[in-house]
């Protein structure tokens, strides 16, 4: 495995005094998703979220990062910033990535999973935000 396709920690300076932060950095390939969910399972036993809502989040999360996955090999370097934020009251999901890796219609499909199983979320070129409010 080469060194740009292991996955990176992120800069611990830039996580808040409160600890209750993971970073992750991974290349734009499905194969590296799997860890983006495994750190969500991690931070989500921190809250008092149902399983069933953890599934929803890890579906919503997967479905966010597909749009920033290619399949082919033409973009050996491009990766995926996720930034697991858990607030009072709330845990929030930020994604950052290449832009226009996905079609339109693909978009669209993944955007309408990701409202159907978060409570709020925001899309622009190269970014989303999602967020699930504790109970």
């Amino acid at each position: 495995m080469e060194e740009k396709d292991r996955a990176q920690p992120a800069d611990p300076a830039a996580s808040q005094e409160d600890g209750r932060n993971v970073s992750l950095t991974i290349p734009a390939k499905p194969d590296y998703l799997v860890l983006a969910r495994l750190a969500l399972s991690a931070v989500c036993r921190l809250t008092p979220l149902e399983a069933l809502e953890v599934a929803d989040l890890k579906l919503a999360v997967t479905e966010a990062a597909s749009e920033f996955v290619d399949s082919g090999d033409d973009r050996d370097d491009d990766t995926i910033a996720f930034e697991f934020r858990l607030g009072e009251g709330r845990l929030e999901v930020e994604l950052v990535g290449p832009e226009n890796v996905t079609s339109n219609t693909d978009r669209e499909l993944s955007h309408a999973i990701i409202e159907a199983t978060v409570d709020e979320s925001e899309f622009s070129p190269g970014r989303t935000l999602l967020v699930k409010q504790l109970p």
